[in-house]
């Protein structure tokens, strides 16, 4: 068979191909992709050239890990394709890095499940995973993710119902949303802080411990809110019923005044139909219990959970590579959906489009590191759990995100780290509540961006030595619930500390929380700040207020609450009632109702939250002395 030559297009049927065929029709797919590990014959022999097409079947779940190691040319990129056109197959093929289990047994009494009252619908399983680790580690570990083993056990195993919904650890008191579990709001308050003896951590409370059995809280994990505000795991020690204290690891972070704490990972706290509980088993497998939801003759159904990290990983100085349309999902303690992997070498002009990621723990759904003309859109990135960001842009330069829809992600929803020249436009940035975790952050030397029409709700936070970042035309919801809907924070040291030319032009920054009262739609941190920032205005926007260290030319803006004299520049009102303003801002609608005294005066208010049918912008967008180049059409 001759091997790779220019514009060939491979199909790949993972339910029915074979491997000895050569892959060119339909009816000879492989069934492993090139790149795959377990690829045997054609596929593992293939070298991908320029134009090559890797064709996926459409409605086929592919279970595995693909790295991308071959480079197209401009004009002809390598493409990995899921059945866009849909030639072959039926809808987009699947990239699956799960397993289900089906082997599930019924409790035989009360005292298997810490005497669980409705231990007639809890169902146990044993699956291959070893999370010892996990459980022996005899510290605190962050919430955040850390590598596989500095996890707690329920963040290094997820269990998934099929395509409904992750299935939450158990846990008290019960979280407000189960996707979120690490929320010191819902987390139990002691009136005591954490003490410390010895090698020993002491959490007090008389109003809730009060059992009288000292192996009542054996095997649970505690999570405690300290250090710059996260959220810590442990594994209990001991329980001492005559002081009322559970006994832990030391913990190394700085406390708060009282203890915010919360108990994890027991049979004995499953109330609710669809938790689960983990437990290492001494041949390094471990044991599952679940409190069914939807039994099917006794067998929970579908339910599955990772057993791959990553779905599609691109080596470093890989270039010219084209990602489309895949649903990814069921990937865990990787590095995400779809990522570009740092190197001697960057990667470059990489497309990721029409791909949804869900269901994925790890880095991110998408994971942008160390490279260089990025393209992400038309994508959706949601409920991704385990503090995992929806778009990671770690270290590139020159990328465009737009389009996308990024809803329920556990960390921030776009994070960047020293990224620049960029465009961020018409992307929907939802629901992003996590511990620790905003809409988007621009961190440590990030510049020449432009951040335009996009529908963002929670905060936008910009971080250290940030320079030509230009916020436009964006809606930012605080929900009530967001003290800030952007921050500009100057804490930490890394590649400097100074705001540069930052500019905020016809944006709506509204609906902060009420109940905070230092709550504001731009902050400009003032204690410990290096300086004001230099070269800052905002221009023709709507905001509850601005308040902090924020000179610079400030005018035409409408504020919805009262600010201090010094920022009521040339132009600038106070509009208290958002109904005058807006079409239904206590429904979310910001949109302007005809007659607002914003028409012509503030931001436009018009943006939609869902893109999808968005008109395409142009390439080229100038913002002052500098300006972006988008990527050329896809040919």
């Amino acid at each position: 068979m001759a091997m790779a030559s220019a514009g060939i297009t491979y199909h790949v049927d993972f339910s029915g191909g074979d491997n000895t065929a050569d892959g060119l029709t339909p009816e000879t797919a492989w069934r492993h992709s090139p790149g795959d590990r377990n690829a045997t014959d054609h596929p593992a022999a293939v070298e991908l050239g320029p134009g090559d097409t890797v064709l996926f079947k459409g409605g086929v779940a592919y279970f595995g890990e693909i790295e991308i190691t071959a480079s197209g040319v401009e004009g002809r990129p390598i493409t990995f394709d899921a059945n866009t056109a849909g030639t072959f197959g039926e809808g987009r093929a699947i990239l699956d890095g799960g397993a289900l289990i089906t082997e599930w047994r019924p409790v035989a009494s009360a005292a298997e499940v810490q005497g669980n009252p409705r231990w007639r619908d809890i169902r146990i399983s044993e699956i291959d995973m070893d999370l010892s680790d996990n459980f022996n580690q005899d510290r605190f570990v962050p919430h955040r993710d850390a590598g596989a083993i500095a996890q707690a056990p329920w963040q290094r195993i997820l269990l998934i119902d099929g395509d409904r919904r992750l299935l939450p650890i158990a846990q008290l008191p019960k979280p407000s949303d189960p996707f979120y579990p690490d929320l010191p709001g819902d987390f139990f308050q002691s009136p005591h802080p954490i003490v410390h003896d010895g090698n020993n951590a002491v959490v007090r409370d008389e109003e809730r411990f009060v059992q009288e059995d000292p192996a009542h809280y054996d095997g649970m994990f505690i999570g405690v809110h300290g250090g710059n505000n996260h959220v810590y795991f442990a594994r209990v020690r001991a329980y001492d019923p005559e002081t009322q204290g559970l006994v832990l690891p030391r913990f190394q972070p700085r406390t708060y005044p009282e203890t915010r704490y919360a108990l994890y990972n027991a049979p004995r706290l499953m109330e609710r139909p669809g938790e689960w509980c983990v437990e290492p088993l001494e041949d390094g497998r471990a044991r599952i219990y679940l409190l069914t939801e939807y039994p099917e003759e006794g067998q929970p159904v579908n339910i599955g959970y990772p057993v791959h990290r990553t779905a599609l990983s691109i080596a470093p100085g890989a270039s010219h590579i084209d990602i489309r349309g895949f649903l990814i999902q069921r990937y865990a303690g990787g590095a995400g959906g779809v990522a570009t992997r740092r190197g001697a070498a960057r990667s470059s002009h990489v497309r990721i489009s029409d791909c949804e990621v869900r269901f994925v723990s790890g880095q991110s759904g998408i994971s942008l590191n160390h490279c260089d003309h990025v393209v992400v859109e038309d994508s959706n990135i949601h409920h991704c759990p385990g503090w995992t960001v929806g778009i990671y842009v770690n270290r590139v330069n020159h990328f465009r995100l737009s389009r996308n829809r990024l809803n329920k992600n556990s960390g921030s929803g776009i994070r960047h780290y020293e990224s620049k020249q960029g465009v961020l436009r018409d992307n929907a940035i939802l629901d992003h509540y996590g511990m620790h975790a905003s809409a988007v952050n621009f961190y440590e030397g990030c510049a020449d961006i432009v951040f335009e029409r996009n529908h963002v709700q929670n905060s936008l936070t910009i971080n250290r030595n940030a320079e030509n970042i230009l916020l436009r035309n964006n809606l930012i919801d605080g929900q009530g619930r967001a003290t800030v809907c952007v921050g500009m924070w100057t804490s930490g040291t890394v590649g400097g500390r100074e705001f540069k030319n930052i500019q905020f032009l016809h944006n709506t920054f509204v609906n902060t929380n009420p109940d905070v009262s230092w709550s504001t739609a731009i902050l400009g941190q003032r204690r410990n700040s290096p300086g004001s920032p230099q070269g800052l205005v905002i221009r023709n926007n709507i905001l509850d207020r601005i308040s902090e260290d924020l000179p610079g030319v400030i005018e035409n803006n409408i504020y919805t609450r009262k600010v201090e004299a010094r920022f009521m520049g040339p132009g600038c009102k106070v509009i208290t009632d958002l109904n005058a303003l807006f079409v239904d801002p206590e429904n979310g609608d910001y949109r302007l109702r005809e007659g607002s005294s914003a028409i012509g005066a503030g931001a436009p208010g018009d943006v939609e939250e869902d893109f999808t049918g968005a008109k395409r912008p142009p390439d080229r967008v100038d913002v002052g002395a500098w300006a972006f180049e988008g990527e050329p059409e896809r040919p």
